[in-house]
């Protein structure tokens, strides 16, 4: 079939050609479903000298909270990270706040409604089969990974699929761009482990569809497949929003195409489907931690309740710092913070400015405590008090300034805002040095934007303004966050942003399609790409392969 005849090939024979490309695309998808299933029904840590199938902190803070759930019908994880296990469950990635009893416990710091829907799963598995997480790890684990991650893999590329078909491009650029996702990305390697980022790009995958289909179709024609895409419209938005909640933003776009197309059914299906898992997150959350805030919100002390101006400030700087609480300070406490005896430390934040003295005052007899703050550079003898808000600073916290020396070099924090652009870009992390098959994506926002041939100008200017927001928010970070995601393969704050780059190859790979030159290219870019992925296949939670290889007289 010729160039031009492939080209005409969805208006003049859309039968014949969507039978054709699903038999190609039901090939790839299938193989790489059954790579994905294939490593997640073997996942083993083999970085350690015991058995495990977690991999990192990250996803036992997940796991901690399932067993709690299920095991101890608990939202604290106390029992459960407990040291001395055949098997390690503590994490790094905890917060300590009062519970409902009015005690100090430990909480998974991540979004709770993703390890909820696990520990249905689990509770499913425990009741139907008596099988325990605790005596019957790798099976439970397995088997749960193989549900939710199979699951979503095989959303992530068949929606991907539904897109393609919906633009008018040659076979051979169809194929690439599936190919690309089934194997190219590092979306796959995470599917052998517990986290947020794949479900998001399925999510935000199932939005590109449904959002690609909208603009397309008016809403006079085939209105119930019309109202069915606008109620898969909003739950898969809030779903990716609830899993990276960076995606809000594709949350808020998602909901105006969706109006701009029809207002009737905005209101009728977008809305409540979105709300519905909106009530879920923010639900959850506020059932897990008494507070509509995620835990990532509780990194800085509470907005002031009292304050006094004691003058010189030295004397009372100097009590506090060896442990006593002046009279003068003590006198101006709220009634709730007049404790009967106390501990006083001084704080150990990491993002303390400079001329802020802090001391964290906590009671003797229960776990309730406040803040004392003094402020050199507002008012020197101006002492305030503040209720502990910071849920990461506890005894023994990885996060503490006091545990620096203890953290791996990227949780150090890039201190150099241009040398963290260059890694996040095009260096040890890089976005397009460690998958080069995003230049071709970058590239094709362009194409997309300026061109009418293909009717997605809206959709490449989306991904461009989306793309760079998401990239600058992270760039825009302060030193402690300025980690590059952690000890992890790539740079997993934008995986959710991999499904509109996808769709954004497809006018490049069409455009480099014609020449057996350009299709070298292609694969090349593809191969490399490959490589990188396939580096961290056995665990996603290593460091790139170009971190490890980066010249040590050069800035990390």
């Amino acid at each position: 079939m010729s160039s031009a005849n492939r080209q005409a090939c969805p208006t003049e024979l859309p039968a014949f050609c969507q039978q054709r490309h699903w038999s190609i695309y039901w090939i790839l998808i299938a193989c790489s479903l059954a790579v994905v299933c294939g490593r997640i029904a073997t996942v083993q840590n083999h970085t350690v000298d015991y058995d495990t199938p977690f991999f990192s902190a990250n996803d036992r803070s997940r796991w901690a909270t399932v067993r709690a759930l299920v095991d101890e019908q608990s939202f604290h994880i106390d029992d459960v990270i407990v040291r001395g296990q055949a098997i390690n469950w503590d994490t790094i990635d905890k917060v300590q706040h009062i519970g409902a009893d009015e005690k100090m416990h430990a909480y998974s710091s991540k979004p709770p409604l993703l390890a909820s829907v696990v520990a249905a799963g689990y509770f499913a598995i425990k009741t139907f089969t008596g099988l325990s997480i605790t005596s019957d790890t790798f099976v439970v684990t397995r088997a749960l990974l193989l549900l939710l991650n199979g699951v979503c893999w095989f959303a992530m590329l068949y929606f991907l699929a539904k897109t393609i078909d919906c633009i008018s491009v040659r076979d051979w650029s169809r194929y690439y761009v599936l190919a690309c996702a089934g194997f190219g990305t590092f979306l796959s390697t995470f599917a052998v482990t517990l986290n947020n980022h794949l479900p998001a790009a399925a999510a935000a995958m199932a939005t590109v569809y449904c959002i690609t289909k909208i603009s397309r179709d008016p809403d006079s024609r085939l209105p119930q497949a019309t109202w069915r895409t606008f109620l898969l419209a909003g739950i898969a938005s809030a779903l990716a929003f609830s899993n990276d909640l960076p995606a809000l933003a594709l949350l808020a776009v998602t909901g105006l195409v969706c109006l701009w197309s029809s207002r009737r059914l905005t209101m009728t299906a977008f809305l409540p489907g979105a709300l519905v898992i909106l009530a879920a997150f923010f639900g959850t959350n506020y059932a897990f931690h008494g507070d509509w805030r995620m835990p990532y919100a509780h990194r800085s002390d509470g907005a002031a309740v009292a304050s006094v101006e004691i003058e010189p400030a030295w004397p009372v700087i100097e009590k506090l710092d060896v442990g006593g609480l002046p009279a003068l300070v003590e006198n101006a406490l709220p009634q709730k913070y007049r404790f009967s005896s106390v501990t006083i430390t001084p704080g150990d934040w990491p993002s303390t400015p400079p001329n802020v003295r802090r001391w964290n005052v906590k009671d003797r007899l229960s776990d309730q405590s406040f803040v004392i703050q003094h402020d050199a550079a507002s008012k020197l003898g101006l002492f305030s008090i503040h209720p502990r808000s910071n849920w990461y600073e506890y005894e023994g916290s990885y996060w503490l300034k006091s545990n620096f020396e203890k953290k791996s070099l990227v949780d150090r924090g890039q201190g150099d805002p241009l040398v963290y652009a260059f890694h996040v870009l095009l260096g040890h992390h890089g976005i397009f040095s460690l998958t080069p098959i995003w230049i071709l994506a970058l590239a094709g926002m362009m194409v997309l934007m300026f061109s009418s041939r293909y009717q997605l100008r809206w959709f490449g200017l989306m991904t461009i303004v989306l793309s760079v927001v998401v990239v600058t928010f992270y760039l825009m970070r302060p030193t402690i966050d300025r980690n590059y995601g952690g000890v992890s393969s790539g740079l997993r704050w934008v995986f959710w942003l991999y499904p509109l780059w996808l769709v954004c190859i497809l006018p490049m790979a069409d455009s480099l399609a014609q020449s057996k030159l350009g299709r070298f290219f292609c694969l090349l870019l593809l191969a490399a790409s490959v490589i990188s992925v396939s580096w961290s296949n056995l665990n996603p939670w290593v460091h790139p392969w170009l971190y490890e290889i980066w010249p040590s007289d050069l800035p990390l």
